[in-house]
Parts: C-alpha cells; structure tokens; sequence
C-alpha cells in the first residue's frame, strides 16, 4: 500500500507548549504523512505562532471555539487522504507508527480501523512503558465490537481509518462534550474489522489540564458522558440486547455511574455518591456491591469515619478509605 496517503488531524487548543513537537512527530513518520491539517479551535495562547514555521508544511485552519469533535470535523471534510490518522495536540507518535500500520494493513486489507498500544509519559518521563501491559488489557482483532462495547480499548491518537469507512458512518457527534471519540469507534466496530498492531506506537501525556481529567468527572445532559454515548448506541442498534443479552448490556450502562459515584464517594461527597449509585441500581438493581456502596453513601462522612474504625479494628481494609484508586479497583471486583 505504498502508494495509499495518509490525512493527519489535529485538533489543538490553547496548546502552544506542546503542539510543536506533536507536529514534529508527524513530519518524520517513515512512512510519509501526505497532509497534515491542524484545526485551532479559538486558542488565546500562541499557539498560531508556534505553528508559524510549518507553514506550506501544514494545512492550518482556525475556527471559532466550538470543541474538539468539530475542530476534528472540520479536518475530516477538507482532508484529502484514503487513510485518516487522528492526534491529539499533546499526545506523539513513534516514528514508526504509521508504517507499522500501514503493514499491518497490506496483510489485512478487510480492515477499516487499525489501533497500536502506548506509552505514557510527563515531564518526568515515561510513566508506562505498555499500557497494555501495565493494566492487563486485552487487544483483539476482526470484527470486536462487543470488547469495543464492553470497555473502551484505545485512545484516539492510535488509530489510522479507511476514509471510505468514515464515509459510511459518519463522522463525529458535535453533541457530545467528551466521548466523541469512543462513538466514533463503536460504530466503526459495528461495520467493519477492527485491527491491533502490538506495539506502544504512539506517546499519551499526562498533565493536570486534560480533559480526560476535569470533563471526564462531570455531567453531559445530566448523565455520566460514558453512560450518554453507550446509550445512543443502544438506542442506534437495539439488537445488540439480544446479541449480546439484556444483563450484559445493563450490566454495562451501569458501570459510568458508579466510576462517578466512586468519585464523589473518595472526595466525601455522599450526596451526589447517593444520586449517581441510584442511577447504577435502575440499570442493575441485583448488584449487592452497588447496594453496600448506596447504603454507605446514606451515612455522613464523620459516621462512616467511626464505623471504619470500629471495623479496621477487627478486618482492615474493607471499608474504603477515601482513596480514588482503591475505589477503583473494588469498583472491577464488584461490577463484573
């Protein structure tokens, strides 16, 4: 597939410290980037004179700020490409990473997305060498829609798409806030073969401005953004209740109201805990942890804070103390 063209987008706001290096790792793909476009959604920084030195390098488009699914709209309807790669203006490529894609895709040519693995990393440096490795994820190939629906699998500076793909589906959904990205790909999964190149090809920075880190703990529309975009896909393709079983796909719509609640829960917010773990029990009411967990946002802070101590004195550990990843980790014990 030498001679297929490869479309980056990039989506960037407010970026100016990062977004150079981003670039960078486009241009020195071995495989070539044929087009890069870099859509500015309003930044107030100087992130249009960071890019100054790309120019004729780069295609880039300013826009008023409306959010990063119609800054990436925007570079979907002027890229020229067959091949969409998407990327995050804090977020790198290995140099390899779309080279080893468009391998993975000479041997598998039915396939309309391929996603690789990552690495994370600060200013510090890398945090995780494999996220694979280091959270024990399973990475399938062909037609996953139902690990797809299950749990989100990849991150939206991973993926190379068929155009012609995007075509069929569409594009992103402007309604939604956070969460654009994950109903991009299961409606992907839904129609075509998905594929997984097992490498970290691509570098995912943690810093305290993402928005995974403040948007991903509100509410879109009055519900968790995750519970929002599984449901319009319910609601999009009602068979999978019976493909998949009735239980299974409550059990699931279930699961973003109870990160939420964990949340609120490890910061003492017992009220919004209570709120949101009611919500969780209207998808599944059978769940005894999600009944322990209601009953304990019931009591105030300072209640629960004696009650912990009476009980660490004669079995430690069960009650949680506060601590969001503890929260976490008996959130998958509980919720499967």
């Amino acid at each position: 597939m030498a001679s297929a063209r490869i479309t980056a987008i990039v989506p960037t706001f407010n970026s100016e410290h990062y977004i150079r290096d981003t670039v960078e790792s486009v241009l020195t793909q071995t495989y070539p980037v044929h087009e890069v476009i870099v859509v500015d959604d309003g930044s107030t920084d100087g992130t249009e004179q960071a890019l100054a030195r790309y120019a004729g390098r780069i295609r880039y488009i300013r826009q008023t700020n409306a959010g990063p699914p119609v800054a990436r709209n925007t570079g979907l309807a002027r890229a020229t490409g067959d091949w969409i790669a998407l990327l995050d203006s804090d977020d790198l490529w290995v140099r390899t990473k779309t080279e080893r894609q468009m391998d993975y895709l000479e041997n598998h040519p039915a396939c309309g997305l391929v996603y690789t693995d990552m690495k994370t990393f600060d200013d510090t440096g890398i945090i995780e060498e494999s996220v694979k490795v280091s959270r024990n994820l399973t990475m399938p190939s062909g037609r996953i829609f139902p690990q797809m629906f299950a749990e989100t699998l990849f991150q939206t500076s991973a993926v190379l798409i068929r155009k012609s793909c995007l075509d069929t589906v569409g594009g992103f959904d402007e309604t939604l806030r956070m969460g654009d990205d994950y109903d991009l790909f299961l409606r992907l999964a839904r129609n075509f073969e998905l594929g997984y190149v097992d490498e970290p090809l691509v570098l995912y920075r943690q810093h305290s401005a993402q928005g995974t880190r403040t948007w991903g703990k509100q509410l879109q529309q009055g519900v968790p953004w995750e519970f929002l975009v599984l449901k319009k896909i319910v609601d999009l393709y009602p068979e999978i209740f019976e493909e998949l079983g009735s239980h299974r796909v409550r059990q699931r719509l279930s699961k973003p109201y109870v990160a939420l609640a964990y949340a609120c829960f490890a910061e003492g917010d017992h009220e919004n805990a209570r709120r949101l773990m009611r919500q969780a029990l209207r998808q599944w009411p059978t769940n005894l942890g999600y009944l322990r967990y209601y009953a304990m946002s019931c009591l105030s802070p300072r209640m629960l804070a004696g009650l912990r101590a009476v009980y660490n004195r004669s079995r430690p550990g069960d009650i949680p103390r506060g601590d969001a990843g503890n929260a976490s980790a008996r959130w998958h014990s509980t919720g499967n």
